[in-house]
């Protein structure tokens, strides 16, 4: 059958032009992945940060979920935006003080073009709602709401075809109303993550 195909093949050349074409385009970069073969992907996430309440930094632990759409716009020369739509909780305790952190968000993203299949590096931004619960010790309790805004980055590496490894850290500026006399106002922290991104099957 090998023979038949050769023979085939030199009796016809556009038999061969059409499978050049296919193997070059299988070599091609396919940006319109934006870090999954699937549009749709679920990412869960261990997130740290920390929380600025009075003088003191107090850090914090949780879990962030998002939704994301990897497909929204994607040229081989500009590279793929992405969108993620999700919540994030996180505890924050000082001795017997604790604080609780909950906000819903939404994580543009844009992946430059690399070139790779396997690894991609990412910038991002994040704007939050979020409502922050305090319980002390010596003090009465309360809740803020609050908001938050940053910009950073990420990496993304392939593990299988639908499941990225992820991690990405952001500057961010925070900022929650006073609960009782304890002050919180705006301020500067960070956010770091680690977790999968799992793609829906087609």
């Amino acid at each position: 059958m090998f023979f038949n195909v050769r023979l085939r093949l030199r009796r016809g050349p556009r038999a061969a032009a059409v499978l050049t074409a296919f193997a070059v385009a299988g070599l091609a970069p396919q940006p319109a992945q934006a870090q999954s073969a699937q549009p749709y992907a679920a990412q869960v996430s261990a997130f740290f940060t920390t929380i600025r309440a009075g003088n003191s930094n107090v850090p914090g632990t949780g879990v962030e979920v998002q939704q994301r759409f990897n497909r929204l716009y994607a040229t081989e020369e500009f590279g793929a935006l992405s969108v993620g739509i999700g919540g994030q909780y996180t505890m924050h305790t000082k001795v017997r003080d604790r604080l609780k952190v909950a906000g819903l968000f939404i994580e543009p993203r844009w992946v430059p073009a690399t070139g790779s299949n396997t690894v991609f590096p990412y910038l991002s931004a994040r704007l939050a709602i979020q409502q922050m619960t305090g319980e002390f010790q010596f003090a009465e309790g309360g809740k803020s709401l609050g908001s938050a805004f940053g910009v950073g980055g990420g990496l993304a590496v392939k593990v299988t075809r639908s499941i990225n490894l992820d991690a990405g850290m952001q500057v961010v500026r925070q900022q929650f109303g006073d609960i009782g006399a304890l002050p919180f106002g705006a301020r500067t922290t960070y956010t770091a993550k680690i977790g999968l991104s799992i793609g829906y099957p087609q």
